[in-house]
């Protein structure tokens, strides 16, 4: 039975601080404390020499922190057939990237910097999340989400759904939504999978921040008039609609399947992390989508 997912997932967040950090060889984050160094300080009826008190219960949250997130992350990255490119430094209280690990290190430092930052990085976001999930399942797909190219011939709205029909066939219907006066209807990306045997359709949402279970990406809810507007009928009627959530954060594969089981029996949507990111980035992700069929006679 799988466990209920947790309320509380913020040391992941925390964790991803401490990689940037070891990349940045910054100051640690327990050395920022402006109490001045006055000697022993009262504690609990101890003294403890030449160390504010607030530095010390810092690094105890530290180490705790560094203990669950390193165990953690390298699960995450054992799932996709990757090493975790840092440990625990030598004194146990920060990072430090494994030898011959700067590149990937440097790229998760990169996505980690990315979180919660606005646009233009939430539209970088978006698109190497939808350009990895494409690499990784293969199909047709579009990357429809706005804002487009100020000079794109498919900037506006009307612009966009006439060429997105135009590049279809069979798939699309008549209607035509009655407002368009901008964005993108609630689509990031819309894949289509098995095109010439009328597969089905992956829903993309797309969102620059840490997974928030309570802050699910409301366009499911509303998937079907999404995908009318966009194919000018209910295509979700006659075809299966996946639903895929990417999101800035480090997922095991046990963690995706609690946050999925939390959606309950209509609610569940699809994980794809920064860990898929660089996975679908690297060399051993070329390799992926073309997996050889195997056949038991």
């Amino acid at each position: 039975m799988i466990e209920p997912f947790p309320q509380d997932v913020g040391f992941i967040q925390n964790g991803r601080m401490l990689e940037i950090e070891a990349v940045e060889h910054g100051m640690a984050l327990n050395e920022f404390s402006t109490a001045p160094d006055t000697g022993p300080i009262d504690f609990d009826d101890e003294k403890v020499a030449f160390e504010p008190v607030d530095d010390i219960q810092e690094t105890d949250e530290r180490l705790a922190l560094l203990s669950q997130y390193v165990t953690y992350s390298r699960r995450a990255f054992d799932d996709r057939g990757m090493t975790y490119p840092f440990k625990v430094s030598e004194h146990g209280d920060s990072l430090c990237i494994l030898p011959g690990c700067r590149e990937i290190a440097e790229k998760v430092a990169e996505l980690g910097r990315m979180v919660s930052v606005g646009n233009p990085t939430a539209k970088r976001f978006e698109v190497r999340a939808t350009t990895a999930l494409h690499r990784l399942v293969g199909g047709w797909a579009v990357c429809v989400g706005a804002p487009r190219k100020p000079k794109s011939k498919y900037a506006g709205v009307e612009s966009a759904i006439s060429g997105f029909r135009g590049m279809l066939s069979q798939e699309v219907g008549g209607y035509f939504p009655g407002e368009c006066k901008g964005g993108d209807f609630g689509a990031d990306a819309i894949f289509i999978l098995g095109r010439a045997f009328c597969g089905p359709l992956l829903f993309l949402q797309a969102k620059n921040a840490p997974y928030n279970i309570h802050d699910i990406p409301e366009e499911f809810l509303r998937t079907s008039d999404i995908l009318c507007s966009w194919f000018g009928r209910k295509i979700d009627g006659v075809r299966d609609v996946v639903r895929v959530f990417a999101v800035n954060t480090v997922f095991t594969n046990e963690f995706k399947e609690r946050a999925f089981q939390a959606g309950g029996p209509s609610g569940g949507c699809h994980i794809i992390d920064a860990v898929d990111i660089l996975l679908a980035e690297s060399p051993a992700g070329e390799k992926l989508r073309g997996a050889e069929i195997l056949t038991i006679m």
